[in-house]
């Protein structure tokens, strides 16, 4: 069966299952989502079968424990193992890109508008060592926060957390990192060594368009 055909057949299937059952599936196939790559032929015919064998057991009345066994976390792994891996440093090297681009428009694009309120010169002063640094540290920033949100992730999977405790847990490690890079772009800012020049905003803000452009492509990108 062709990988859009499984996805919609799953999909069919997930809506069958009663709410006890489509709990620890649904858990079960995120863990799978965030380990595996994504658009895997491989990974939609395992659902498809965990599926089946779980609709099986609802219909039979007996326990979903009975297909996963009482650890769901190391079943999940189980299957993780027999599929093919996500690469996480292509997917962090990407976010960075993107995050890397939107940085640069939504700082340089807000400096355009006061230049254009004030009729301003619309080009600025670029100190190279800041500048480099800022961008080196943001997507150093932008793959730690993908690595750190995801071993956090494969840590509470499955645990018997309420929403507001694992949500803020997320949430505190964005926030975290938000602070990190506001403190260390604060120090950048008082960094006023090296070599400079003068450049257009606009230019920068089309290196910030490009970087977000090519971020987005290796991340939507099948192969």
């Amino acid at each position: 069966m062709a990988e859009k055909d499984l996805i919609k057949e799953n999909n069919r299937l997930r809506e069958k299952l009663d709410p006890r059952y489509k709990k620890v599936y649904e858990d079960i196939l995120v863990y799978i989502r965030v380990n595996t790559s994504t658009r895997s032929h491989e990974t939609e015919a395992v659902l498809n079968t965990l599926l089946k064998q779980i609709i099986q057991t609802q219909r039979e009345g007996k326990s979903i424990e009975s297909v996963t066994g009482e650890d769901y976390k190391a079943y999940a792994d189980s299957l993780v193992k027999e599929l093919p891996r996500r690469n996480l440093w292509r997917l962090a090297a990407f976010l960075a890109l993107i995050l890397v681009g939107l940085n640069l428009i939504f700082d340089y694009m807000i400096q355009i508008l006061f230049r254009l309120i004030d009729s301003a010169a619309l080009t600025t002063t670029v100190v190279s060592i800041p500048f480099i640094l800022e961008i080196v540290i943001t997507a150093s920033l932008g793959i730690g926060f993908i690595y750190t949100l995801f071993y956090a992730f494969s840590q509470v999977a499955f645990k018997d957390w309420p929403a507001w405790k694992e949500y803020g847990l997320y949430f505190l490690i964005g926030a975290g990192f938000f602070l990190v890079y506001l403190l260390i772009d604060r120090f950048l800012a008082s960094i006023d060594s090296g070599p400079s020049f003068e450049m257009n905003m606009f230019l920068i803000v089309l290196l910030g368009i490009i970087l977000t452009i090519l971020g987005f492509m290796g991340i939507f990108n099948k192969k």
